[in-house]
């Protein structure tokens, strides 16, 4: 990963200081709700944000609050679509008879650990993309939901944007962490 790092670091500066908050907001929305984060994790993007902020394009304090709101929009959105068309496009998909199944252990899951789930998951990268859908799908109260995760994403998105502030000059660094985190 640290070479798609250093890739983006080098590759997005100028974007970054011209649209630096557009760009955390898009793409940790995007990951959030519609898994976009197998392909760029909101890990990097808010870890870049801190870089950036350390370099004086961008303003730490906002690069939180930005990957905290764009992080709570883009969860509340991969709620409802879980809630709202989950088993429906679960039934949909080839093997979806075995899906269903599997999304009902879900459901029972979520009664007995969702709060857990919830609060845990959010830091599982690529894999946390998708607990969102997957609780909306379980039918968990979304104020239960929402209660949870803004507190779990107030954590991610400080201490990732401060991994990125205090540790950018060291990208290996960075990187090892991330990997090892998420």
């Amino acid at each position: 990963m640290l070479a798609l790092i250093q890739e983006l670091v080098d590759w997005v500066g100028p974007a970054f200081a011209a649209a630096g908050y557009w760009i955390i907001a898009a793409i940790v929305v995007m990951e959030r709700s519609i898994f976009l984060g197998l392909l760029v994790p909101g890990d990097i993007v808010m870890a870049l944000g801190g870089v950036y902020a350390a370099r004086g394009d961008l303003d730490l304090v906002a690069v939180m609050v930005v990957g905290f709101l764009a992080s709570a929009a883009g969860e509340s959105i991969g709620y409802w679509l879980g809630n709202r068309h989950g088993v429906g496009l679960v039934s949909r998909l080839p093997f979806g008879d075995r899906l269903k199944r599997r999304l009902e252990a879900g459901r029972k899951h979520f009664r007995e650990h969702g709060v857990l789930t919830v609060a845990f998951g959010r830091y599982a990268t690529g894999a946390g993309s998708f607990i969102p859908f997957i609780v909306g799908a379980g039918d968990m109260p979304y104020h239960r939901f929402l209660a949870v995760d803004l507190a779990a994403i107030a954590g991610w998105a400080v201490g990732v944007a401060l991994l990125g502030y205090l540790l950018g000059s060291n990208l290996e660094l960075v990187d090892s962490i991330l990997t090892n985190f998420g």
